[in-house]
């Protein structure tokens, strides 16, 4: 009987913890490749425009599901970057912001990035929602005045 009570104990610890990792993941997965593909997007784009492209928000919201995005595709700011997805289905929404020279980038709360830059910049934030629960979404920014990927919530 102590047996089963202390394996039910390990389960009730590790299960949630198994389910987090999880998602974590299938989250990192899919993030680290639409930030290469977006960021080398964005790269290209200035060479040929001498600015970065805004994105609006695509999927519109982030799902648990994995979502078609088809429509994302089609829109104006995909077209005009040439982006073209590593999958077919996303289950985080992706958005890009930028500025020019000298004036200072307003990332989401929670997030740091460098100010007075130089040059003109953009940063990506991709929100997921990984456990189905929007009450409290992960999100994951990188920028062009700093290629690492800061991340809150992940695994949300």
């Amino acid at each position: 009987m102590i047996v089963v009570v202390v394996i039910g104990i390990l389960a009730a610890v590790a299960v949630p913890f198994f389910l987090s990792e999880s998602r974590k993941t299938r989250s990192d997965a899919e993030i680290m490749s639409m930030f290469a593909e977006l960021s080398t997007k964005q790269e290209q784009y200035k060479v040929d425009n001498g600015v970065y492209l805004a994105v609006p928000a695509c999927p519109a919201t982030p799902s648990a599901q994995l979502q078609d995005i088809t429509s994302c595709k089609s829109s104006a700011s995909w077209t005009a970057l040439r982006i073209q997805s590593p999958q077919s289905t996303l289950r985080c929404s992706y958005a890009v912001t930028v500025g020019a020279a000298g004036v200072n980038p307003t990332p989401p709360t929670g997030f740091t990035l460098p100010t007075n830059p130089a040059n003109g910049w953009y940063f990506i934030l991709a929100t997921c929602d990984m456990d189905g629960t929007s009450s409290v979404n992960g999100q994951f920014l990188q920028s062009s005045l700093d290629s690492t990927v800061q991340k809150l919530n992940a695994g949300r």
